[in-house]
């Protein structure tokens, strides 16, 4: 696969570093699941992002009670049937049927091995689209990362669990603005934890060929 770099958050290491609880791991001594992924920026949009958007958004799965294994890969990364592919695009393709400033979208209809993820439509939610990447200060790179890392804890969730439909407030509502993607801290709900937990028992059987996809928009406010 060409691996280049490995980050490895369990649930009890998140408990131990932020001095949280993981209550809905380990339940009644069933080991949590885990979720191996495989970050790809394919044009180098945004180097600076890949740890702490991984960090966010395996804090945000540890306390659904899933830990991650995450790989740094390359375009050219096969990824195995057990890993979920992260893909981060500069935008999105032409001719592709997704709705204005989408920042990610996976396919539907059944579980998917791949989940993309809109930089610029990321930056356009949190006001940044005019500044030049390489202009940005570290507490901006911080706010992209963190960003970042909630847009792909959502697609992870439609990737593994396709029937959960957007909810209507929080992480997995079809909308969400800039004060959710950076400030405080962020959770699955009861029922999108469950699906999230459910949907990993069966992630590594074979699938049906994907239809639709499901997308998040942003709402800049």
């Amino acid at each position: 696969m060409g691996h280049v770099f490995k980050v490895v958050l369990s649930v009890a290491l998140f408990a131990s570093v932020r001095g949280g609880s993981a209550a809905s791991a380990d339940v009644a001594g069933v080991p949590s699941p885990r979720l191996r992924l495989v970050w790809v920026d394919v044009l180098g949009s945004a180097p600076f992002a890949f740890l702490n958007a991984s960090r966010e958004a395996s804090a945000i799965l540890a306390r659904a009670g899933v830990e991650t294994e995450w790989t740094l890969g390359a375009t050219s990364s096969m990824t195995t049937d057990d890993e979920l592919k992260v893909v981060l695009l500069e935008g999105i393709t032409k001719g592709a049927r997704l709705p204005e400033h989408v920042m990610g979208g996976t396919r539907r209809g059944a579980q998917s091995r791949t989940t993309w993820i809109y930089l610029a439509n990321v930056l356009w939610a949190l006001g940044l689209q005019d500044r030049s990447p390489q202009g940005f200060t570290a507490a901006e790179e911080e706010d992209i990362a963190r960003a970042l890392g909630r847009v792909v804890a959502h697609e992870i969730v439609h990737a593994v669990a396709p029937q959960l439909s957007h909810s209507r407030s929080g992480l997995m509502a079809g909308r969400i603005n800039r004060i959710l993607l950076v400030h405080g801290s962020v959770s699955l709900g009861a029922r999108e934890q469950k699906a999230l937990r459910a949907g990993l028992a069966t992630f590594n059987a074979p699938t049906k060929p994907a239809t639709d996809a499901v997308a998040m928009a942003a709402a800049r406010r």
